[in-house]
């Protein structure tokens, strides 16, 4: 399947005890490429720096850039790694980044970044896994990182980015405010803030034009009566329903239809 229709996809995985001084490069990848340090140490090289990696490290090799890694002399490392791509990578890999650096990442709490390497490259080798599978240890595996702190305005446009994404999966059930508060993980004055902030309108109001713009669609595009139409959209009747969207586009959702159709012929 294309890598732009799945938000995450992985190419392929492997593991290695390197030998004393082994190295690869300098060379050029086709995908992102994640390297887990299990044991021992090395040095990698990209974008005229050298870092120098131990146990509990990884190191990123990104899409068509020239990248040199070598194994230490004395402890040459034991690594994996897993090659991927989709519209999630470039999230993940900017989430985690990790002291404004783009190529190194450290685990900073517990083991369990361990199990879900391993367990990705054993289920990838097994041949009988599939493509959510593996994704979701990858995932597994980014949650390991710590996030890299953000600036006021990212966090803002984070809360009310999961605010939207909320509102737009689950308009047709009958939510409220305090419930795409809650999901979002702030309470509902702030929530209030954010969207007076970035769109001029509060939460309600967002949640309340994004139903009438899907019962506009569905008015047009489906023989569904007007309560049916209603409900699909999370209006509880087809009262409150008419009412909202009269206040809203300046008439009835059956004048609205009317309008639509003789427009069409």
């Amino acid at each position: 399947m294309n890598q732009l229709v799945r938000g995450l996809t992985i190419y392929y995985c492997g593991r290695e005890q390197c030998a004393s001084g082994h190295f690869f490069g300098p060379a050029i990848r086709k995908h992102y490429l994640m390297h887990v340090i299990f044991r021992g140490k090395g040095i990698y090289r990209t974008g005229g720096e050298e870092y120098a990696l131990k146990e509990g490290d990884a190191f990123l090799i990104k899409p068509q850039e020239v990248t040199y890694y070598q194994a230490d002399k004395d402890e040459p490392w034991e690594y994996a790694w897993a090659a991927f791509a989709g519209t999630e990578a470039e999230r993940l890999l900017s989430d985690y980044r990790q002291e404004e650096n783009e190529y190194v990442y450290h685990f900073d709490r517990g083991e369990e970044w361990r199990d879900y390497m391993d367990r990705l490259v054993t289920v990838f080798e097994s041949g009988e896994h599939n493509m959510d599978e593996t994704a979701g240890f990858l995932y597994l595996l980014f949650s390991r990182f710590p996030k890299r702190s953000k600036e006021v305005g990212e966090y803002e446009q984070s809360y009310l980015s999961r605010a939207e994404t909320y509102i737009r999966h689950n308009y047709s059930y009958p939510i409220q405010i305090g419930d795409v508060a809650k999901y979002v993980g702030i309470d509902r004055t702030y929530l209030y803030r954010l969207f007076m902030k970035y769109k001029g309108i509060s939460p309600k109001q967002y949640l309340t034009a994004y139903r009438i713009m899907e019962a506009k669609r569905l008015l047009e595009d489906t023989g569904l009566s007007i309560t049916e139409t209603g409900l699909s959209c999370g209006f509880h009747d087809a009262s409150v329903f008419c009412k909202s969207f009269l206040q809203t586009e300046g008439e009835s959702p059956l004048q609205y239809r009317k309008k639509m159709r003789e427009e069409v012929w």
